[in-house]
């Protein structure tokens, strides 16, 4: 299990939202990593830090056609720290595939020809110190210890789940000691034209010496 404990030094944090766009996301994440080689990127479900501006890449919500504020809602019940996380799992993997694409073929030979390393954390908001309770939350776990405490049935936790997704370009071993699962890079295969065309692109740049 993750704690909130900010991702690796120096990387650049993205919180996924219901309201945000994909495509938005992809873009900001591509540049940055052909820019930042050693500046990782950190996708995450948390809730916004109280007093934080939104960081660049982050979609601010507005009010809708009905007059509803911009804060995000709970889908079929669940918290969004929860529901954003199949959201934050499609992201990390388009940006993996669309990376993949824009790398240089005359890498290949050299053995850079791979996607990027990948950690996994999943932890819990209240571990991370962000509690949340609302007035009918509060109400729910007021009713649910008093029926414990009249023995009939066991007072129950509400546990809310978050998701942290690093990517980077080289390695980051400690984030495997703090409990995240590590996916190695995707490499890249060429075809055998691409491989042919490569071959004598670099024989003729030899001779041309």
């Amino acid at each position: 299990m993750s704690t909130g404990e900010a991702g690796p030094s120096g990387a650049h944090e993205i919180r996924i939202t219901n309201h945000g766009k994909i495509a938005s996301w992809v873009t900001f994440a591509l540049e940055h990593l052909n820019k930042h080689e050693d500046k990782p990127l950190v996708f995450h479900t948390l809730p916004a830090a109280k007093g934080k501006a939104p960081a660049p890449a982050e979609e601010v919500a507005v009010a809708g056609p009905d007059g509803e504020s911009g804060k995000e809602k709970k889908r079929e019940g669940l918290h969004p720290s929860m529901s954003t996380i199949p959201r934050l799992i499609s992201v990390v993997e388009i940006i993996k595939r669309e990376y993949l694409k824009t790398l240089d073929p005359s890498l290949a030979e050299a053995g850079r020809l791979s996607g990027l390393h990948q950690y996994n954390e999943i932890g819990d908001l209240e571990d991370a110190g962000f509690a949340e309770r609302t007035g009918d939350e509060e109400q729910e776990r007021i009713e649910s210890l008093a029926r414990a405490l009249q023995g009939r049935n066991h007072a129950k936790q509400k546990r809310i789940a978050f998701m942290r997704v690093t990517l980077s370009r080289r390695e980051i071993p400690q984030l495997v000691g703090k409990g995240a699962t590590y996916q190695p890079p995707a490499v890249r295969k060429l075809s055998r034209s691409a491989r042919a065309r490569l071959k004598s692109k670099n024989r003729a740049a030899a001779e041309g010496r």
